[in-house]
Formats: C-alpha cells, sequence, structure tokens
C-alpha cells in the first residue's frame, strides 16, 4: 500500500523557508508555508546577497558556504524561465591599512590552500574592466575572488515558490503561529486565522524570530536581538538611483561595499557605520549616514557628483549567538525543526535539499555534523564568546 505523504509545515516565506518548502514537496512532502505578512517580507528584502565563502571559519563552515555556492550555479543552470538571479560575477577586494593589507593577504593565501580560487589583480587591469573606478594610491594589493556572485533575492524567492507551488505546495500569507503543541505523533500549530493545522513536523525558518516560537516549545535559543542596535545584526544598506558607473562585479573596498543592483543602481554597504544602525529609526537619506554614504561613493567613482540615494535601510540579520548554523531538531521527540543561520543567501538553496532529505528519508547529511541546535538551547548570548570578526570579513 502507498505511503500517505508526510504533512510538513514550514513557517517563514523568506529564502530559507522558501528553499526548505521545495526541497521537501519534490520529495512528495504535503507542504504549508505560514507567512506572518508576505513572501519575502524579511531579512531576505533586505540583504546585500553576497554568496561566497571568503573568510568563514571554521573548515566544516567553510565547506558548507562552498557546497552552497555550487548549490546555487546548479539551481541557476537549470533554471527554464528567462530571468537569471544569479550572477557569478566575481568580487575584487583592496585594503588602504597596513595592517588591514596584511590581513588580507593572509586570508586570500589561506583560501588559496583550500583550493578556492583567488588571485592578485593590477590596478591597470581592474580599471580597465571598471573604467569609473578610482583606487586610493595607498591602497595594497588587490585580490579577485572570480567564483563568488551576487543575486537578485526577488528573482530567487519567484523561483523557489514557483516550484514549491507547482509540486503542491500551499501558502498562506497574513497568519501568524501564536503556539505550537508538540506530541509525539506529530505537531499542532494555533494559527492567527483561527483553525489549526496539524501534522508530521514544523519546520521554523522564521530568521531572527526564531526564539519567539521555541519558546512555545519550552526551549530558549541563544540568537542575537536584531531588534536591538548591534553591528553583529544591524547593518545600513544603502540604495543608489540610477548611475553612469560600469560595474558588474561586487567591491569590498576601504571605505565601503559596493554591488551592482539592476538599471546602473548600486547597492552600497558601510560596515564601519553599523555600530550607530538601529532598526527602531528610520536613517533619512539626507541624513548624516546617507551624506557619508554618498560621499564614499563619490571619492570611489567617477560620474557621481550628483548621485543620490533612492533608499536607506537597516537590515536585521539572523546570527546564532556563536555565528554559526542552527540546523536540526530542538526537542527530543523530534518533531519540531529550526534552521536559523547567518549567511542566508549563500546557504539557502543548500540547506533546503538537506533538511527535506533528513525529514522526508531520514538522512542527516556529513555537511551538517557540526551544526545541530544543542549547543545554543537554553542559554543566552552571554554564554558565548563574541562572535570573532575573522568568521566575516567586511559585511555579509
Amino acid at each position: 500500500m502507498t505511503q500517505a505523504p508526510l504533512r510538513i509545515a514550514v513557517v517563514g516565506a523568506g529564502i530559507i523557508g522558501l528553499s526548505v518548502a521545495r526541497s521537501l514537496s519534490l520529495l512528495n512532502a504535503q507542504v504549508s508555508i505560514f507567512e506572518r505578512t508576505h513572501l519575502g517580507a524579511g531579512t531576505s528584502s533586505k540583504t546585500f546577497a553576497w554568496i561566497n565563502s571568503n573568510g568563514k571559519n571554521p573548515d566544516s563552515y567553510h565547506a558548507l558556504n562552498c557546497a552552497g555556492m555550487r548549490e546555487h550555479v546548479a539551481l541557476q543552470e537549470s533554471e527554464q524561465a528567462e530571468a537569471r538571479w544569479l550572477d557569478v560575477c566575481g568580487t575584487y577586494e583592496w585594503a588602504a591599512d597596513l595592517l588591514q593589507q596584511e590581513r588580507l593577504g593572509a586570508r586570500a593565501l589561506g583560501l588559496q590552500a583550500r583550493d578556492y580560487p583567488a588571485a592578485r589583480i593590477s590596478r591597470t587591469a581592474l580599471q580597465g574592466r571598471i573604467p569609473e573606478l578610482r583606487i586610493h594610491p595607498r591602497s595594497g594589493d588587490i585580490w579577485h575572488f572570480p567564483s563568488e556572485a551576487v543575486l537578485c533575492p526577488s528573482l530567487l524567492l519567484a523561483r523557489l515558490w514557483s516550484e514549491a507551488r507547482q509540486h503542491g505546495a500551499t501558502l498562506h500569507e497574513g497568519v501568524d503561529v501564536l503556539d505550537i503543541d508538540e506530541r509525539p505523533d506529530g505537531v499542532t500549530l494555533q494559527l492567527s486565522e483561527g483553525k489549526p493545522w496539524s501534522g508530521a513536523h514544523v519546520v521554523l525558518a522564521t530568521g531572527r524570530w526564531t526564539p519567539a516560537l521555541t519558546a512555545s516549545l519550552g526551549v530558549t535559543l541563544a540568537m542575537i536581538d536584531a531588534n536591538q542596535p548591534n553591528k553583529r545584526a544591524c547593518g545600513f544598506l544603502g540604495l543608489t538611483a540610477a548611475l553612469y558607473v560600469r560595474l558588474r562585479a561586487n567591491l569590498i573596498t576601504p571605505e565601503m561595499n559596493f554591488r551592482p543592483d539592476g538599471g546602473g543602481r548600486l547597492l552600497l554597504q558601510t560596515p564601519d557605520l553599523d555600530d550607530r544602525a538601529d532598526p527602531a529609526y528610520q536613517a533619512s537619506t539626507d541624513g548624516l549616514i546617507g551624506q557619508e554614504m554618498l560621499a564614499r561613493l563619490r571619492r570611489t567613482f567617477h560620474n557621481t557628483a550628483h548621485a543620490r540615494l533612492d533608499n536607506l535601510s537597516v537590515g536585521q540579520r539572523s546570527r546564532p549567538a556563536d555565528g554559526l548554523p542552527a540546523v536540526g531538531f530542538i526537542t527530543p521527540r523530534q518533531r519540531a525543526y529550526v534552521v536559523a543561520t547567518h549567511s542566508g543567501m549563500t546557504l539557502g538553496p543548500m540547506l533546503g535539499r538537506l533538511v527535506a532529505q533528513e525529514l522526508v528519508e531520514e538522512k542527516r547529511d556529513a555537511l551538517l555534523k557540526d551544526y545541530p541546535p544543542d549547543r545554543l538551547l537554553n542559554k543566552s548570548v552571554s554564554d558565548f564568546a563574541p562572535i570573532a570578526t575573522l568568521h566575516y570579513p567586511a559585511a555579509q
């Protein structure tokens, strides 16, 4: 007799949630997605979306991110629609401060030793590729990381949801999960729309909101509070109007990070200013942060004297207390499963496949060996050492 498909709920419709939902539906699970606002409304809509494993440690985390990069390429190559959401455009990075130059060089050589593509490039060659670029004369070696990419989150979300829907997944927007009742044989969600949902498993792909939901199971999960000012969890993102700058690649420069965002627009990041980012305060494009971003932009590129910011926002990142992923069951009954991670853009599609494999086929991939949530359960952020800058060169 044919076994009935597993009924699985996915809470959260960002990159992680939709990646999980897509992969579950491809394995014939009966998937219901619950999203409190709308598709992609959380961190997935405010992100630099840099796909990389540049300086990510320890080795197992580097391997996880490299696998995520390969998964993105394979997924893009399987795309049948015309739109491309992934651009393997590479990253160029350089530093002006001597200490930062030494750290960059050591990181790049370390990546080479891990067979991660990295090579020096001359100023002349780079300015030939980006003619409008200005490079400060005190800048040191320029490093090129050609396998890195940027993506358009909205187009990736469209791909993930389209495929999940085609394989039977349903999306419930504007529905909040009020409570989770876990039993030995399944789980029930109490929903804001009134009618409960019951099934075999629930996957919490709720990013920075995860601790609020694990609390309903009597479990705390140590994550940095992204609702409070904290440069590890919050960061400014500036979006320019269209510029006369021919930039395709991702740039990590001494003053600011730049990536193309379509139609001549650039997305800007200023990691050294992120200690001023407050999610409770809507930064003004005409304020001090906005004006500083524009000043740095004009120092970096020709043709930007009249540049303006169309938007300045504060992105709120999902970050477990030790900076590393938490992927797995969070209770002994193994009905509630959590996926909480930084680098969600890089890891999303790959984690979706591995999570679905574990839930449906009961096989846990070796890439997840070091990342069960146990180390974070019933602890607080103060129980962990501060996240090392080494994990995250620049801001990702």
